[in-house]
């Protein structure tokens, strides 16, 4: 992977592309080996291209291919392979068009866009100016694309996976699946799953950490398509046995979705009551579609004032227990329920700092509570290391952990 531009180097831009591509060709067999970012210096990019191309079977490049003079990625590949830039008439017309859609004349700069090196495969953009390219030099296939995301996206469905399948689709199918799993630390799971992590075994299952848990990635090679999924599901038995109910989705699947279809399925509705994470929980359950089907309201109930007013929590309560504790979190559940009339009701309060924090109610403190149809509110307790934006995230998942586990029996 080879990323072009000086946004990206400084960090003003993240590379969101060759995290889509690593994904999109896993299903070929095709791994990533390295990634380098260059900024708009031609001897820098002309470099990192010749080091690519002669460590790796597919180099990706991505950015730098737009009509201004410190779009050099054209020129750079040109001098990094020994080849002359060719004009391709054929080429302006459908960027004449992009911008005659646009109700625009075709500014002269554009004319840029139509040179490729020679030997190069054009790409048409479906969704921009910029036309992209492949060139092979010698057992490599180097492939030129937009840096704009939607275009990337676009050029490489239309013509580079058809272009990569043909080439490197032999006697072996690769499948590739992702179970994710939350309240397990890396450094447990990888205790628990314990050779399943040989990466010199077949399937081969990698760890991601994040904010949200630990993904297993698990890539499996066999003769048939069949016999790859075959496979996976073998490993996946084995990690359910070992892991158990921190496995939450085995198909990839954010824990919103599961939580929502587990609720959809079951034909329960619930309420939210949001203190600490701002309505971000409610926000994660409505980026589901359908979600109106089982999710009533979500109330954000920041200050003592808002908790007493609209959740009915008593003051006595805020006044000798505080916004953050068991009690609190146990009221606004059942208050939210009460007002929204739903099966559950759900709250968080806690303390994200990085002020507010008390040796008694330290920063990472956060309580939450489940208000159920039947028995009594299940209250969890956390303490969650990291700043702000880490408490704020590791609350909402742990939130929506606990509904699920309870629709789960677990």
């Amino acid at each position: 992977m080879v990323a072009v531009g000086n946004e990206l180097l400084t960090g003003d831009t993240l590379d969101t592309n060759s995290r889509f591509l690593t994904r999109a060709v896993e299903s070929l067999g095709l791994a990533p080996r390295f990634k380098h970012v260059a900024g708009d210096r031609e001897e820098d990019i002309v470099l990192v291209l010749r080091e690519a191309a002669s460590r790796a079977d597919v180099v990706f490049v991505t950015g730098g291919l737009g009509p201004t003079e410190d779009d050099l990625t054209r020129k750079s590949v040109a001098l990094a392979f020994g080849r002359r830039l060719i004009f391709h008439a054929e080429l302006l017309e459908p960027i004449r068009i992009w911008f005659a859609r646009a109700g625009l004349p075709m500014p002269p700069d554009n004319e840029r866009q139509a040179l490729l090196p020679s030997g190069a495969k054009p790409l048409i953009n479906p969704a921009g100016t910029a036309p992209g390219f492949i060139l092979e030099e010698g057992r490599t296939s180097v492939i030129v694309l937009p840096g704009v995301p939607r275009e990337m996206r676009g050029m490489y469905e239309a013509s580079v996976h058809p272009y990569l399948a043909s080439r490197f689709r032999g006697g072996e199918t690769w499948e590739v699946r992702t179970v994710r799993t939350t309240s397990v630390p890396e450094s447990k799971v990888n205790e628990i799953l314990g050779g399943l992590l040989d990466l010199s075994r077949n399937p081969q299952v990698g760890l991601a950490a994040s904010d949200l848990g630990v993904d297993l990635r698990i890539r499996a090679r066999a003769g048939s398509r069949d016999a790859a999924r075959a496979m996976i599901d073998a490993l996946v038995e084995e990690a359910r046995a070992r892991l158990g109910p921190a496995i939450y989705s085995e198909t990839g699947e954010g824990l919103e979705q599961v939580t929502g279809r587990l609720l959809a399925e079951r034909k329960k509705t619930l309420a939210i009551a949001e203190s600490c994470t701002g309505g971000l929980i409610s926000e994660r359950i409505t980026s589901v579609s359908g979600s109106s089907v089982y999710f009533e309201r979500g109330v954000v109930s920041y200050s003592n004032e808002s908790k007493e007013a609209l959740l009915g929590v008593p003051r006595a309560v805020l006044t000798a227990h505080g916004a953050v504790s068991p009690e609190t979190a146990r009221l606004m559940a059942e208050g939210i329920r009460r007002l929204a009339g739903t099966d559950f009701g759900l709250s968080v309060t806690g303390i994200a700092g990085p002020t507010g924090g008390t040796a008694e109610k330290p920063v990472g403190l956060v309580c939450m509570a489940l208000a159920v149809p039947e028995g009594e509110t299940r209250i969890e307790e956390h303490r969650f290391p990291g700043d702000r934006e880490m408490i704020r995230a590791r609350s909402a998942q742990a939130a929506l952990d606990l509904m699920r586990r309870h629709l789960t029996g677990c």
